[in-house]
């Protein structure tokens, strides 16, 4: 299992995506799951703005969700989103 998902870019602020993805690699799980739900609530939030760092931020938490092989926590997250 590889360390960090890898983003390509930088968001819109100027910074790289990959250090998101190396911050998301190191929470423990409570903490990636309140950070995956808040982000699909951004996203979903975000939706009239395509450009928004949210939406490649909510698949990057999907992405580290499946690289940590808990699929759940994302679907987890994604459901407190919903429901809110």
């Amino acid at each position: 299992m590889s360390e960090t998902i890898t983003l390509d870019g930088k968001d819109n602020a100027g910074r790289p995506r990959q250090d998101y993805a190396v911050r998301i690699a190191a929470m423990t799980e409570p903490s990636f799951s309140a950070e995956a739900k808040q982000k699909i609530w951004l996203s979903a939030y975000a939706s009239n703005n395509r450009r928004s760092d949210y939406h490649w931020m909510a698949d990057a938490c999907f992405d580290e969700a499946q690289r940590r092989g808990k699929p759940e926590l994302y679907t987890a997250a994604f459901e407190r989103a919903s429901s809110t």
